[in-house]
């Protein structure tokens, strides 16, 4: 079988033609490749001989390419830099780690997301992976380095500690309740005081999942007879219409702690409903954990109140 030029064209020939081509010089590409012009002309001549054209014009001192030569010379330059790149890439002293965590997309928009910002400050040599997911199940048999589980303080497959406690209360925007016309403390309201507001509702994410309806039942209300004005998808959305001022919505404290801090939603009584269940970040049980992950677990635990 006929052997291929690329077979028996040497990379080194390459090389000088693409410096010769860049700078239009012997003369330049021999300083350039700290060799002799001679050397420069006896390889460019031998490369011509195995191609069978040339791929030079030669007008006195002055060179141009060939049209040949300026397609080869296309082709010779971006394979010598893509091939550049990647030596530097393979060559390149690791100095960034990346690791992966998961959790839901309410945890990761209300409380997660600002804190990795922090860790990226504390930590600019790791870089975070977040993968968000609100199927419950599949969230806890993630084979990320990390998870934020939903559950009561155990797992089979993760090592979890606890980072929120589920405490649920209903919640609206001070702009809201304005309009409504309530100027007594929320707290003092009562379940029965919340039924005549526009109520907000999410679907259920899981068989633990509480809804408003739900608070209501356990607040000593029978829920057969409400009916929310939209029942959104996830709790996210939920979350932008009672800021927003359109409702009440259920509201976890832990996660909205930021808007009762500040003020821009409000707890409308104190019945807090406490389930039990929580969000514990979660290492993997059997899989050795390395020390970028270790430093981020511990990160998240210390910043919990915070």
């Amino acid at each position: 079988m006929k052997r291929r030029l690329i077979d028996i064209v040497s990379l080194d020939a390459l090389r000088v033609f693409d410096c010769t081509a860049r700078l239009m010089s012997f003369s330049a590409a021999a300083r350039e490749l700290s060799v002799t012009q001679a050397a420069v002309s006896r390889r460019i001549k031998h490369l011509e001989d195995m191609l069978g054209f040339t791929l030079y014009s030669r007008n006195g001192r002055q060179l141009t390419l060939t049209p040949k030569g300026e397609r080869l010379f296309l082709r010779v330059q971006a394979s010598l830099e893509y091939l550049g790149s990647e030596l530097d890439e393979l060559t390149a002293t690791q100095t960034h780690t990346t690791l992966s965590i998961s959790a839901s997309a309410a945890i990761s928009h209300l409380w997660l997301g600002q804190r990795l910002q922090r860790f990226n400050e504390k930590f600019p040599e790791i870089s975070v992976r977040l993968t968000t997911t609100d199927n419950l199940s599949e969230l806890a048999q993630s084979d990320s380095e990390l998870a934020i589980v939903f559950s009561k303080g155990t797992h089979p497959d993760w090592k979890l500690s606890p980072l929120l406690s589920e405490e649920l209360i209903p919640v609206a925007s001070p702009d809201f309740l304005q309009r409504s016309g309530i100027k007594d403390r929320p707290a003092n309201l009562c379940a029965s005081d919340l039924l005549r507001l526009a109520l907000y509702d999410y679907g259920r994410s899981g068989v633990n999942s509480v809804t408003l309806l739900d608070w209501f039942e356990w607040a000593g209300v029978d829920p057969a007879g409400l009916s929310p004005r939209i029942v959104f998808s996830d709790y996210i959305l939920a979350v932008d219409a009672a800021v927003r001022g359109d409702g009440v919505i259920l509201g976890s404290r832990a996660l909205l702690q930021a808007h009762l801090n500040s003020g821009t939603l409000v707890e409308l009584t104190d019945n807090a409903l406490v389930t039990g269940f929580g969000y514990y970040l979660g290492l993997p049980r059997h899989v050795t954990t390395g020390q970028s992950a270790e430093n981020l677990a511990s990160f998240l635990v210390g910043s919990v109140s915070s």
